[in-house]
């Protein structure tokens, strides 16, 4: 996936000019905001990339199923016309939530528009037998509870059917709310103004003009779209979305899963107008959720197995998640399994790739940011990473990291200087942020902006190294 993109206005970048190619550097000193344009970027593509259509549908219908549960419940022998009704009508929904699982799941936005009409038989067969059992029902007292209950989950088939017949609506409502969610929890903010470049105007908004993908711009705690299908059809094609910090999270892993399910959070994330931040990412648990989630490969990829098993040869063993949720290394020479709190920092930052690769989390067509991929590594195994990473994105796989390593710079470097000027623009967008969040680097090539990136890094040991005289 090669396009171009603009960010003004948020947080440090005051207005950047950026790229995204399979392999994808954002790089510059501290305080340049290399990290706010990747969780940003991550908070948006992991939002688009569910399809939140289906998801829409399919939690009306379990709405739906328990109205009509509570109030065939809410009422003692129901007469026999009643209980047939109620039977047939049971079996409508059923076959509704069949259809809409098949029929929309795993379909594209696009695809979803062609297929609204498919479901427009079954929506109207399944109103006609609600309509009979209701008017069955109506202006008898004892089924007073029943009709009240029935007419709620009546309610919720005419919201299915308009959303099914509107699903553009149903999109920009779920994903300006999942935007404005994710930003918050991904940067732990309350406000979305906290966002905001402070030496911006007041009339200034913070904006994205993601290319093919459409505008997105906010204004103070508003967010305002415009969004081109097919491009969206393409992200909601993306295999996953993931997002890569630091290993200090995995090494609490399991107090931070148990806080999360504490009965506080769980109230608070039910009732909106208590909810809190937790401290900790949203993108955290959405990795710990897709590396939970035992994810079936879809198909045998000898160059991810190969990254996997070179990774484990590194370390000398591999990272392992247990079924009680307990995180270890398991020693290949020993076959011993290490709590995860006893093994060196950097071999959790690598080890996660090769576990993520193992549970089939990253895979052809997965987006994958990495933030600071250098942090706890030793040069060597930061070569490993580089190259890691790299083969990941001749596997087709996005990769986009945050880097101010020189030497992270110099081996990216290293693997460009094998490459000839064209697999060189193709594979690679190497963007350069100035400390003061301006970009740098979009209009020269990727070998002249990588060099510069180095210059900028290296300017403090140069300086350095002046001052002492050597």
């Amino acid at each position: 996936m090669n396009f171009d993109f603009e960010i003004r206005n948020l947080g440090k970048v005051k207005h950047a000019k950026l790229k995204i190619a399979p392999f994808t550097v954002i790089a510059g000193a501290n305080s340049s905001g290399k990290s706010f344009i990747s969780r940003a970027l991550y908070s948006f593509f992991n939002t688009i990339n569910k399809d939140h259509v289906t998801l829409s549908a399919m939690n009306s219908m379990l709405n739906i199923q328990t109205l009509l549960r509570s109030a065939y419940n809410s009422t003692s022998v129901p007469s026999n016309t009643v209980n047939d009704l109620f039977n047939e009508l049971m079996t409508h929904i059923a076959t509704l939530e069949n259809v809409i699982s098949k029929e929309f799941g795993e379909c594209t936005f696009l695809e979803q528009h062609a297929r609204t009409l498919i479901l427009d038989e079954y929506i109207l067969n399944t109103e006609y037998v609600m309509g009979l059992l209701l008017d069955e029902i109506a202006n008898k007292k004892k089924y007073n509870n029943f009709h009240e209950r029935l007419s709620a989950a009546n309610n919720q088939l005419k919201k299915l059917k308009t959303n099914i017949k509107n699903p553009s609506t149903t999109l920009s409502e779920k994903v300006e709310q999942g935007f404005n969610d994710a930003l918050k929890e991904n940067f732990q903010i309350p406000n979305l103004s906290d966002l905001k470049s402070f030496d911006a105007s007041a009339e200034e908004p913070i904006s994205f003009n993601l290319g093919p993908l459409g505008e997105i711009s906010i204004v103070k705690e508003s967010i305002n779209f415009k969004l081109n299908a097919e491009s969206i059809s393409e992200f909601q094609s993306l295999y996953n979305v993931v997002f890569i910090e630091s290993p200090i999270y995995w090494k609490l892993r399991k107090p931070l899963i148990n806080a999360q399910k504490s009965p506080l959070n769980i109230f608070r994330r039910l009732n909106k107008r208590v909810e809190g931040l937790s401290g900790v990412p949203q993108y955290f648990y959405d990795l710990i959720e897709l590396v939970d989630g035992n994810i079936k490969s879809t198909a045998a990829n000898e160059q991810l197995d190969n990254l996997e098993k070179n990774i484990n040869q590194t370390l000398g063993g591999n990272i392992e998640l247990s079924d009680s949720g307990d995180i270890s290394f398991k020693d290949s020479s020993t076959s011993k399994n290490i709590s995860i709190n006893l093994t060196a920092t950097g071999v959790t930052n690598l080890g996660i790739i090769g576990l993520l690769l193992k549970r089939n989390v990253i895979a052809k067509g997965s987006f994958v940011f990495v933030d600071e991929p250098e942090v706890n590594l030793h040069p060597a195994w930061q070569k490993v990473m580089i190259e890691t990473l790299y083969k990941l994105s001749k596997s087709g796989i996005n990769v986009v990291i945050a880097s101010h390593s020189i030497d992270m710079m110099k081996y990216v470097e290293n693997i460009m200087d094998e490459l000839s000027e064209e697999e060189i623009e193709q594979q690679f967008a190497i963007n350069r942020l100035s400390q003061s969040g301006i970009s740098t680097s979009s209009e020269i090539s990727q070998r002249k902006s990588i060099a510069e990136i180095k210059n900028d890094l290296g300017a403090s040991f140069i300086d350095m190294t002046l001052e002492s005289g050597w």
